[in-house]
């Protein structure tokens, strides 16, 4: 017997397969006759490297950036991150360096609010939790269930977010290549030239922003049991964040529809009253950490969605694995909102829910629609 509704299931099903027919032929599978080049790790100053404590992970994801886009109209630019040794980027260094470092470090200072907040976003991909998309899917179902919408509604809010984060990813991951920023962990510790590969003769003190022996607070290795399992940082590079790319999308497409169905209100500022509570799995009273220790459970609220974006974009500087202009430039979630930077990824989240949702009709992308060229200077 079929579970619920059994027309609904198969009308489902047939439309996955009508989807994934569709997308034959997307580039997610190397395809020797396009030429698309490969990842080659970078030993110069400020690129990406393999997490020194996890030295096995390898680099994902590195030509997903060519994977055929599903609905946008265009591949929306993405500035760079703020230079390497700028005042901008030393406040950020710093921030992470204080507010993302192991809980054992003696330069810690992240308040157990903090810490929670870094934990209840994580979602990275262990066991029984999921990737982050299915927390956004969680949250936005939340906000669904409250408004009451209709099935054709749901239908077509949850359509509109999927689709906003499979864009999303495929942008995020990009630019993630093409820019190939080192992470917390490589940064911090070779931000002084002396030290890394590329390293060269140093003076007799070190930069003060460079600690050789800085650990992260990293992602939570939730619901594996062995205290031996080092958190750890995701083996892509930092910019832009996977995060605040794929939260901004969701949430804004999410909201540009309920507000165009007179769910709720989408301000001229970009706030909005799309307000939700939500157990997060990472911290649902049955999930553990790796030495057995279940979590308490946590209930969060918020006012909207607005508020969300900001806190998932903010929450990866926690786990010290992102620098927080990966996500945005903003210091709370107006002036997130409105930062004309065009720098991480909530803007570039923000640009792709404000295209797809844009369209006259929803169409499989253009084949015009491609990315940059990879050679573009980092």
């Amino acid at each position: 017997m079929w579970g619920g509704d059994e027309a609904g299931h198969r009308f489902g099903s047939a439309v996955g397969q009508e989807v994934i027919a569709l997308r034959q032929g997307d580039g997610a599978e190397p395809d020797p006759d396009v030429a698309i080049p490969d990842y080659i790790y970078s030993a110069a100053h400020g690129r990406h490297r393999v997490d020194p404590l996890n030295p096995g992970q390898g680099f994902l994801g590195a030509r997903y950036g060519y994977v055929r886009p599903f609905a946008i109209s265009s591949f929306h630019p993405l500035a760079k991150y703020p230079a390497i040794g700028s005042a901008a980027y030393a406040a950020h260094h710093t921030q992470v360096y204080t507010k993302g470092a192991a809980a054992t470090s003696a330069v810690v200072d992240r308040t157990t609010l903090e810490t929670l907040v870094g934990i209840y976003w994580a979602y990275d991909g262990v066991k029984e939790i999921g990737t982050p998309p299915r927390l956004y899917n969680q949250i936005v179902r939340s906000i669904a269930v409250a408004k009451g919408l209709s099935t054709e509604q749901n239908a077509r809010l949850f359509l509109l977010i999927n689709i906003a984060m499979g864009d999303a990813g495929i942008l995020a991951w990009f630019y993630k290549y093409l820019y190939d920023l080192w992470r917390p962990i490589i940064g911090i510790r070779e931000y002084d030239p002396s030290m890394g590969p590329a390293a060269t003769a140093g003076a007799f003190a070190l930069d003060p922003l460079c600690d050789p022996f800085w650990r992260p607070l990293g992602a939570p290795k939730t619901n594996v049991i062995d205290e031996r399992i080092r958190s750890f940082t995701p083996p892509f590079p930092a910019y832009p964040s996977g995060h605040a790319t794929f939260g901004a999308a969701s949430f804004h497409a999410a909201r540009l529809y309920l507000a165009s169905i007179s769910k709720g209100t989408l301000n001229a500022d970009g706030t909005d009253d799309f307000a939700f509570q939500l157990v997060s799995d990472e911290l649902n009273g049955k999930s553990i950490d790796p030495d057995d220790t279940v979590r308490a459970r946590h209930v969060r609220s918020f006012a909207g969605l607005h508020e969300a974006m900001f806190e998932n974009s903010i929450s990866r500087v926690f786990l010290g694995v992102h620098w927080r202009f990966d996500g945005t430039t903003g210091t709370d979630p107006l002036s997130m909102l409105a930062a004309t930077d065009n720098i991480g990824g909530v803007p570039l989240g923000l640009a792709i829910a404000t295209n797809i949702f844009g369209l006259a009709n929803l169409r499989p992308s253009p084949a015009t629609v491609k990315p940059p060229p990879f050679d573009a200077t980092p």
